[in-house]
């Protein structure tokens, strides 16, 4: 009798090392952030996401819940950080543009979230209108009022842009570009004449 010593040929697979709640999911996270700017969301799975992240799939379930759960994560680590600069940006300057890939990005996810029948269980984090409107206060020296006003047109506009730039870089010629000096001024003026 021949006994064959057969060797295994195929690559070992890669090993997940061990960590830690709060490093996994930040990993997903990031994952499901680069996936989707690549791909339609509807293309992008939970065993993509966690490929890409090197977790166990099985903790997006666990951490998050679900797919779109993790998505709504993304539009509040990109609303945080979008707000963050927000924060520092100079007096007379674009606090936040309506042309930041991220808030495009953030705002075709509630759509499609929204599509998707999800409900974002904490509400929809507003943390950019907060941002908005503390600045229009602080930077601007708007009346808390007109402030309040401000943010949420200036949310507006930045919801029409990220719904629809897409179809408005599709060849048209639509400029853009005149927005944001006309709300620049419209802002001064309600500075210089609050509401009463």
């Amino acid at each position: 009798m021949t006994v064959h010593n057969h060797t295994d040929t195929r690559p070992a697979k890669k090993r997940r090392s061990p960590i830690s709640r709060a490093e996994g999911e930040r990993r997903l996270i990031e994952a499901a952030h680069q996936l989707v700017r690549e791909r339609p969301f509807s293309e992008v799975s939970v065993r993509n996401i966690a490929d890409v992240a090197d977790v166990n799939h099985g903790f997006v379930h666990t951490w998050f819940g679900s797919k779109n759960d993790l998505l709504a994560a993304v539009t509040q680590m990109l609303s945080k950080e979008i707000s963050e600069e927000a924060k520092v940006a100079p007096p007379g300057t674009e606090a936040i543009s309506a042309f930041d890939d991220r808030l495009v990005l953030i705002v075709r996810l509630v759509i499609w979230l929204n599509l998707e029948g999800y409900a974002f269980s904490s509400g929809l984090n507003l943390e950019i209108l907060h941002t908005l409107r503390h600045r229009y206060v602080t930077v601007d020296g708007l009346a808390p009022c007109d402030a309040d006003n401000a943010a949420l047109i200036a949310t507006a506009i930045g919801i029409a842009v990220g719904a629809f730039r897409p179809i408005m870089e599709s060849g048209t010629n639509v400029d853009l570009s005149q927005i944001f000096p006309t709300w620049r001024h419209i802002l001064g003026l309600l500075a210089e004449h609050p509401s009463q």
